[in-house]
């Protein structure tokens, strides 16, 4: 008798999951519209009394599953996280991260990658993960929240269902990316030799020493919240010097290692709106710091090449210096001749697009002092930082082979004058000291 009861279970799971991958299968990118009917049929799927859904339960597998493949396809956390918030909503996305978030849990600590482990926090996994860890529970797609009070309980049945299924459709759709990186699972790179100051670096895989990245956190958070843009500038500035010097001493290891540069990549959200000229500001941060950078605009993400080092420059340079840019931007008067919206836009616009190019050569001349200053020590540095550039370029080339130039309009002068002078500001003398009483505002 029990053994019967066991067939008939099992087969009314499999016939479960059939349904759920018949759902997902008919909603191409998401998109539910044409699989309505199997969507509604699933809401009607009967569950035993104290069980867990038998259609959640599916649904939560194929998330989990599509998750796993994804990261064989080159997707990161973030990536997906992201690419489901902008086609779908929020509802979507904290679905995705739950997801995400077992998936994880199917992996040891030990066995996930750091900027895995990073971007697990970033999009609020963590939690699901060690809450997947705490119990063998299956676990089961939730209602969106405040739905059972909001609307019609079977409605509310209805709307999770068609989120689940619309994530899963989504995901599974995504087409491959160049890998970036190991996979959770994969063996972790070893720590590299010690510096001359005692610490670790630049390893396969190993990123600038954690007490710099202090530092230069600390002073982009002093440039972000000054009032004064000499002052936010001349701490942009030094930051820049800070983490070049980090990179030279990391050159000097690998000089006296010998090899190859080695070179990785790594994914950088560009958002709407004025998402060219974000991009434009990215690539010049990446090319003062000897990487390069490509824009994916359907995905909402640029990719970036370079040192391990020399892209957690990337990174912290281009958020803090996108958070001036768009304070400076915001609080420029209205121009005189914008009538309306398009007025200001194109003025916002081409004020980023000028902040982007000439931030960028403010920074590489930053860059550049500081190089300058080291080679008349060391002859060996400027080959070796050369060797980076064409190494991230060769990357680039190589993960993304047909890529193309595209031209962005910076046609309002009086946005493009006053881009120009919030990044012009400041003299940016790494030598000369910060002016704390000056009284000059943004605007």
């Amino acid at each position: 008798m029990g053994k019967r009861t066991h067939a008939r279970s099992a087969r009314h799971d499999m016939s479960v999951a059939a349904a759920v991958e018949a759902a997902i299968a008919a909603a191409p990118s998401g998109q539910v519209a044409a699989g309505r009917h199997l969507v509604d049929a699933l809401a009607r799927w009967p569950a035993a009394p104290g069980a867990p859904d038998p259609v959640d339960v599916a649904l939560s597998d194929a998330l989990v599953d599509a998750m796993a493949a994804a990261w064989q396809d080159g997707w990161q956390p973030c990536d997906i996280h992201r690419v489901v918030e902008r086609r779908h909503g929020r509802a979507h996305a904290r679905l995705a991260a739950r997801a995400i978030g077992h998936e994880a849990g199917r992996h040891a600590d030990a066995d996930l990658p750091a900027r895995w482990r990073r971007q697990l926090d970033a999009i609020g996994a963590a939690d699901t993960l060690r809450a997947a860890r705490a119990t063998d529970r299956p676990w089961a797609v939730p209602w969106p929240p405040g739905a059972e009070g909001s609307v019609e309980p079977g409605a509310a049945r209805v709307q999770a269902i068609e989120v689940a299924v619309a994530t899963a459709g989504l995901v599974r759709s995504l087409p491959p990316l160049p890998r970036l990186g190991p996979l959770p699972g994969e063996a972790p790179a070893e720590p590299g030799p010690r510096s001359r100051v005692g610490r670790r670096a630049a390893g396969q895989g190993a990123g600038a020493d954690p007490s710099v990245l202090h530092k230069v956190t600390a002073l982009l958070a002093k440039a972000e919240s000054t009032n004064f843009p000499d002052e936010a500038e001349a701490l942009t500035a030094k930051a820049q010097e800070l983490m070049t010097r980090h990179a030279i001493d990391r050159a000097h290891v690998d000089a006296r290692r010998g090899g190859s540069p080695r070179i990785s990549g790594r994914r950088v959200g560009i958002d709407d709106p004025y998402g060219g000229a974000r991009y434009l500001l990215l690539s010049a941060v990446a090319r003062a710091n000897r990487c390069r950078a490509v824009w994916t605009k359907q995905w909402w993400f640029s990719t970036v090449f370079g040192d391990e080092g020399d892209l957690d420059a990337v990174e912290m340079l281009y958020t803090s210096l996108l958070v001036q840019a768009t304070r400076a931007m915001v609080a420029e008067p209205r121009p005189a001749s914008a009538s309306g919206g398009g007025g200001t836009r194109s003025f916002r616009q081409s004020f980023l697009v000028a902040f982007a190019g000439r931030i960028g050569e403010r920074l590489t001349e930053a860059a550049e002092t500081v190089t300058a200053e080291e080679a008349v020590r060391s002859t060996a540095l400027v080959p070796l930082f050369a060797a980076r550039q064409e190494a991230a370029e060769l990357a680039l080339r190589q993960a993304f082979p047909e890529t193309r130039t595209t031209r962005l309009s910076a046609r309002n002068a009086e946005g493009w004058h006053a881009g120009t002078r919030a990044a012009d500001r400041a003299q940016l003398d790494l030598h000369r000291p910060v002016r704390r009483g000056d009284t000059r505002t943004l605007s």
